[in-house]
């Protein structure tokens, strides 16, 4: 018994001629670009450009401030935020008819952005301070004055730990450090282990040694600097303020920092929101000429660079961003003899070769 098609149902022939009824029309670039015009209300190509780049440009704008504050607070509040302006929409007359509730949000969302500026201020100055900024170590020329940087804060850090001194050395990389420089005692001195190690001794009333040190270039231009405490949530309680301040000015610029902790002799190097620890003399090296020297590769973008940077600098520590308790023991175990000498040079106010 043959099954009874209903009406308006068309099957695989036309019923009038017998014939395949002809699949639907697939619809070509120029159908689709003049189904874009109709719905964006446009008369020419040239006006459809200048939209699509419009949209192209707020979309990366979008983007970028998406990455800034991607794993900080901000994130919360701007959910909240978001929240608030839907309120306000659903309040209104013509849906959920809430005059009072309306009112209140409307005088709310006119000082928003006001409101926005108090609450992002930390990521907003963390992005301004990305804006054109200029490279200290850009030239093949200032590669052996970096070198002897990196080298001279190498060895300071290893004379630090092994007299278990708590210290902040921030060595500046693109992003300008003069707001904070400001603050601390200005020094303008070449930069040598002896000079940074005796920075933090805490002897004889040593008004140096409560802050970061902050070089530019070959330059120590301040001690005694305060920097930005990290409000992540993620950082675990048992880090001290040291490590803490590490981290903020890691979120806020792109200096690499490194601590010495005062209660363990452990060596670590905060960059880019990243916590490298357990680092001895060589590591410590690496890991400074990695941030320094590692260029971007071609076709990579901004996110994509720092995220291969921050994978190769977890081979060579423990890197987190500080949620991790601190080892129990210091695991620096830097050259003895050299650490030895440069102690007793220091005591006896003999200069180390090298």
């Amino acid at each position: 018994m043959c099954a009874r098609r209903a009406p308006g149902i068309v099957t695989g022939y036309d019923a009038g001629a017998g014939r395949s009824a002809s699949p639907p029309r697939t619809q070509g670039l120029p159908d689709v670009i003049e189904t874009l015009k109709q719905l964006l209300a446009v008369d020419s190509w040239l006006d459809l450009l200048v939209v699509l780049i419009d949209v192209g440009i707020v979309t990366y704008i979008v983007y970028r401030i998406l990455l800034l504050i991607k794993g900080t607070r901000a994130v919360q509040v701007l959910i909240g935020l978001i929240s608030i302006i839907v309120f306000f929409f659903a309040s209104k007359e013509e849906y959920l008819h809430l005059p009072t509730l309306n009112w209140l949000l409307d005088k709310f969302i006119g000082s928003f952005i006001l409101i926005a500026v108090v609450v992002f201020q930390d990521d907003i100055r963390r992005g301004l301070s990305q804006v054109g900024r200029t490279s200290l170590f850009s030239n093949t020329e200032s590669l052996g004055q970096e070198t002897h940087v990196l080298e001279e804060a190498v060895k300071a850090s290893v004379m630090l730990s092994n007299r278990k001194i708590g210290a902040l050395i921030v060595l500046e990389r693109e992003a300008d450090l003069k707001p904070y420089t400001t603050e601390g005692i200005a020094l303008d001195a070449r930069v040598s282990k002896e000079l940074l190690f005796s920075s933090f001794l805490t002897e004889h009333q040593n008004p140096l040694h409560d802050g970061a040190v902050i070089i530019q270039g070959d330059i120590v231009v301040a001690a005694g600097c305060f920097l930005p405490l990290s409000n992540s949530p993620k950082i675990d309680k048992t880090l001290g303020t040291r490590h803490r301040a590490a981290l903020g000015l890691s979120e806020e610029t792109d200096a690499a920092v490194i601590v010495v902790s005062e209660e363990t002799g452990i060596i670590s190097v905060a960059y880019r929101e990243q916590l490298i620890r357990g680092l001895d003399a060589s590591r410590l090296r690496e890991v400074l000429h990695k941030i320094f020297s590692y260029s971007r590769a071609d076709g990579e973008d901004e996110p994509e660079r720092l995220s291969r940077l921050k994978t190769l600098l977890q081979s060579l520590g423990r890197g987190d961003n500080g949620s991790r308790a601190a080892d129990s023991a210091p695991v620096v175990e830097p050259e003895p003899a050299t650490a030895a000498v440069e102690d007793s040079s220091l005591q006896s106010g003999k200069e180390v070769p090298g």
